[in-house]
């Protein structure tokens, strides 16, 4: 009955972390609406279509009013969340399940947010960094000792040491693989549009659109490339330098601001691009799992997930015959790794 019990809490704590998911990256109060609704249409889901897994399950995977899809994502999430607070449960004694619930949700919430768009929030990782420490405070034992101020100290510690290693780690890769060049046997077509349905800019490079968030991660990220030809709106220019920023574009020596910039189309043989290791989020991510699980726990984790995303990283480049389409979000394979030190590998000493 108690497994049951934590079974339905785990599902319809997964519902609101749908809410979390949706939301959060669209800036969107978690208050206002308070009704869960349909994406598509808006309409204030009633409370009979909104019970975790069962409606998505009757309902097809479709709005009863629009009749539009709704994500797989819904009832993945919360059959995740009832799978692995069910699986707390069974590893950790109370209260200490507390706080592993505690960090499933913030997993669940920070991998799905980065697989559809490629951040963390700050609402997650500096949000859930205040929740681990307050956790260590509550619950010694999370850092392996009794006195909550020593486990506080643990964590905390463990928190900056991570992040510190972490940030270190993604500046020395920028400064040695911090910019990727292409030679092009032929002239290839790159434009710079903007989408109807997305709010910045975006390169259209062969099969490849890149939005340029995903692009410049900083503000001093440029893109360099060198035109045959190239064509601004009525104005041409032959055998261009074309310089790319987040904020504006430069041809030989004349400056543009983006919007004034519409329609680009330049035909390139040579374009390096800028690229990072990882993003910024990643590291706060790490430094928050570093605040429940230790250093040991948050070590782990990152080389856990940076095996784990290799692997998945080169069965896609194989499968894709090298053209992937877009960045492969790292917070979820970080995720994976932490859940594997939580659930199996915290019991090993390793160290």
């Amino acid at each position: 009955m108690l497994s049951l019990l934590v079974v339905l809490f785990g599902a319809l704590v997964g519902s609101f972390l749908n809410c979390l998911i949706y939301r959060l990256p669209r800036n969107l109060s978690l208050l206002e609406p308070k009704r869960s609704f349909c994406p598509h249409c808006q309409r204030s889901l009633p409370w009979f279509e909104n019970i975790p897994i069962f409606s998505w399950i009757f309902l097809q995977g479709r709005c009863a009013s629009c009749h539009a899809s709704i994500g797989r994502r819904y009832i993945a999430v919360e059959m995740l969340s009832a799978l692995l607070f069910w699986l707390c449960y069974c590893h950790f004694s109370f209260p200490l399940v507390i706080a592993m619930w505690l960090l499933v949700g913030l997993l669940l919430s920070a991998s799905f947010i980065d697989l559809e768009h490629l951040l963390i929030p700050n609402t997650i990782t500096l949000g859930g960094m205040v929740l681990g420490l307050l956790c260590s405070l509550s619950f010694p034992e999370l850092m392996g000792v009794s006195s909550p101020g020593l486990s506080f100290f643990y964590s905390l510690l463990s928190a900056a040491l991570s992040y510190l290693i972490l940030w270190f780690i993604l500046e020395v890769g920028k400064k040695i693989f911090g910019k990727k060049k292409f030679l092009l046997q032929e002239p290839q077509l790159l434009e710079l549009l903007r989408e109807e349905d997305h709010v910045g800019f975006s390169l259209r490079w062969g099969e490849e659109l890149l939005p340029l968030e995903e692009l410049f991660t900083r503000s001093s990220d440029t893109l360099l490339a060198k035109a045959t030809l190239l064509q601004m709106g009525e104005k041409r220019w032959h055998h261009a330098t074309l310089i790319l920023t987040p904020e504006e574009l430069r041809i030989n020596d004349q400056s543009f601001l983006l919007q004034d910039a519409l329609p680009l189309s330049a035909s390139i043989r040579e374009m390096t691009l800028p690229r990072e290791a990882m993003g910024f989020g990643d590291v706060k991510f790490l430094a928050c799992l570093a605040s429940f699980l230790g250093w040991k726990g948050a070590l782990f984790s990152l080389f856990g997930g940076s095996i784990i995303g290799a692997v998945v990283g080169t069965a896609l480049l194989l499968i894709t015959h090298g053209r992937l389409g877009r960045l492969l979000p790292f917070g979820p394979y970080l995720s994976l790794g932490a859940l594997a030190w939580m659930l199996y590998f915290s019991k090993i000493n390793f160290l």
